[in-house]
C-alpha cells in the first residue's frame, strides 16, 4: 500500500476541471486548451531571470502548475526531510514523541509540502497515526481550492488504503490556508496563532519574489523572532549563489543558524501515467517535471 504524487494530483485536478468547466461555462476540452496555454506562459515566466509574472488568479494557471511542477515540488520536499539528518531525525522524533507535528509554509501555492509530508509518514511505518496540522501563508487566496482539494484527496486516499478508522492511517491532514502576503510586515498581527510551530517552510519562495525584498526579510525575522527555540526553518531554492546568499542574510537577520548548503539534484521515480485522463489528455503538449536541481539549507531557531 502506498501514496504516490502522480496519483493524488491526477484525483485533484480532473475534479477542478470539471468544476471550473461547469463553472465558467466551457466544455472540459476548453479548460484543457487553457492549461496548455499557461503552461507554455508560466515556463518562460520562470526562467525570465526577472521577477516571474505568474497568474495565479486563473484557474488554469493554478491547474498547469498541479500538473506540471506540483509532484516534483512535493518529492523535492520529501528528498530535503529524508537526506537531511538533523531535520530528519528531528521532525521524526517530534512525530513519535507527540505523534503530532505542526508545518508552516510561506508562499506555497497548494500546498506540496502536505503531499510529500502524506507521502513521507505513509513510508516511515511508525504503528501510529501522525496529526499533521500545516498552515499556508500565500497572498493568492484562489489556492484555497486547491489546498482543500489536495487534503481532501489525501483523506480519501488514506481511506481506501487503510479503512476508516483515522487512526489506523499514517498520517492525518488539518490545518489552515491562511490568505497573507508575506512581504507585507503589517499582516502579522493578525496571525498570532499560526507561530509556534515546529518546522517552517520557505520553498521556492525566493525565486518568485526574485528581488531581495526588505519586507520579507522583516517579515520572516519576525516570524523567527516568535518561533519556539528549536524550530527548524526549511530553505529550498534553485541553485545559484545570489539565492543562497539571501537565504545567508535572512538567516542572519532572523538569528537562525544556518547549516552548509547542499546542492541536490534528484529524479521523481513516479510513472505519470498514474495522473490518468488529464495525463492522457495533455502529455502530447507538455509533460509533468519529474527531476529537480536545487540548493537547501537548514535554519535553527536558536
Amino acid at each position: 500500500m502506498t501514496i504516490t504524487f502522480f496519483e493524488l494530483l491526477g484525483s485533484v485536478i480532473k475534479r477542478e476541471i470539471n468544476f471550473i468547466a461547469g463553472h465558467l461555462n466551457k466544455s472540459v476540452d476548453e479548460i484543457y486548451e487553457l492549461i496548455v496555454e499557461e503552461a507554455e506562459r508560466n515556463q518562460a515566466e520562470w526562467y525570465s531571470n526577472r521577477v516571474p509574472s505568474l497568474n495565479y488568479h486563473s484557474p488554469a494557471c493554478r491547474l498547469a502548475y498541479l500538473y506540471i511542477v506540483a509532484a516534483a515540488n512535493s518529492s523535492t520536499f520529501q528528498h530535503v526531510l529524508e537526506s537531511n539528518q538533523d531535520l530528519y531525525q528531528y521532525g521524526l522524533g517530534i512525530a513519535k514523541e507527540r505523534h503530532e507535528i505542526r508545518i508552516c509554509a510561506f508562499g506555497a501555492g497548494p500546498g506540496t509540502e502536505l503531499l510529500a509530508m502524506s507521502k513521507f509518514f505513509a513510508q516511515q511505518n511508525l504503528g501510529h497515526s501522525v496529526s499533521v496540522d500545516f498552515q499556508l501563508l500565500d497572498r493568492v487566496e484562489e489556492w484555497m481550492s486547491s489546498w482543500h482539494g489536495i487534503r481532501d484527496q489525501i483523506n480519501d486516499s488514506f481511506r481506501n488504503l487503510y479503512g476508516p478508522n483515522r487512526s489506523e492511517w499514517p498520517m492525518i491532514p488539518s490545518g489552515n490556508f491562511l490568505a497573507c502576503d508575506v512581504t507585507q510586515l503589517d499582516r502579522i498581527p493578525y496571525l498570532g496563532n499560526v507561530w509556534g510551530q515546529d518546522i517552517y517552510v520557505i520553498n521556492f519562495l525566493l525565486s518568485e519574489v526574485f528581488n531581495d525584498d526588505p519586507g520579507l526579510r522583516a517579515f520572516l525575522s519576525k516570524v523567527a523572532e516568535f518561533a519556539p527555540s528549536g524550530a527548524r526553518f526549511v530553505f529550498i531554492e534553485r541553485r545559484g549563489y545570489m539565492w543562497q546568499s539571501r537565504m545567508a542574510n535572512i538567516a542572519e537577520e532572523s538569528g537562525l543558524l544556518l547549516s552548509a548548503f547542499t546542492e541536490s539534484q534528484g529524479r521523481l521515480e513516479e510513472d505519470p501515467l498514474a495522473l490518468g485522463d488529464v495525463y492522457d489528455v495533455l502529455q502530447g503538449e507538455r509533460k509533468p517535471r519529474l527531476n529537480w536541481n536545487v540548493v537547501y539549507s537548514i535554519g535553527v531557531k536558536q
